[in-house]
């Protein structure tokens, strides 16, 4: 959202294993996001404890407050098994809990590439549908941290990704409070 706030591992490694609420405003509106790791690189047990943890911490976050849109953040790779088994489990829970709930797809680490980082999603939205993942909407950004010594170029990529990823949250916030009018038991 233009700052940093949740924590990172430029390793690779799951660092988050706890479902962090972040509050931000855009605009005149004020949004919780809810931060939730892979469940991916977890053992078995481990793994099955979390599931059960995130679905009950989803139906706790629809009666209390409401689940409107999910972020699916990806790294500009391929569809891979772990995405993939992510991305179901996710949205299973969503739906299982929330009813029609938009997902968004975030594609992050796109600083490299050669010209309009949006040139990604057109390139690797058919693989992304034939591996099952759907999306309502996506933004292709950079997340790197905005520093003094770098280019202007990636400065101007850096503050883009911050307008397309506020935009995208407000348009699917909207939406997904349109479907979601009808509370579902």
């Amino acid at each position: 959202m233009g700052k940093e706030a949740a924590q990172t591992s430029p390793d690779g490694v799951t660092c988050t294993m706890e479902h962090t609420p972040y509050e931000v405003s855009l605009g005149n509106q004020r949004f919780k996001l809810w931060e939730v790791s892979s469940i991916a690189p977890m053992g078995l047990f481990r793994r099955l404890f979390m599931k059960w943890r995130l679905k009950r911490r989803c139906k706790e976050l629809y009666r209390d407050d409401g689940v409107y849109l999910l972020l699916y953040c990806m790294r500009n790779s391929r569809a891979q098994g772990s995405l993939v088994r992510d991305y179901k489990f996710f949205t299973s829970i969503v739906s299982s809990t929330s009813g029609h709930v938009p997902v968004a797809a975030v594609v992050t680490c796109l600083e490299d590439y050669p010209t309009d980082m949006d040139e990604w999603w057109g390139k690797n939205e058919e693989n992304l549908k034939r591996q099952g993942m759907q999306f309502s909407n996506h933004a292709c950004i950079t997340s790197l941290p905005d520093e003094r010594d770098t280019s202007p170029a990636l400065r101007t990529r850096r503050w883009q990704s911050v307008q397309t990823i506020r935009t995208l949250i407000c348009d699917s916030y909207q939406a997904g409070r349109s479907a979601n009018s009808v509370p579902i038991p």
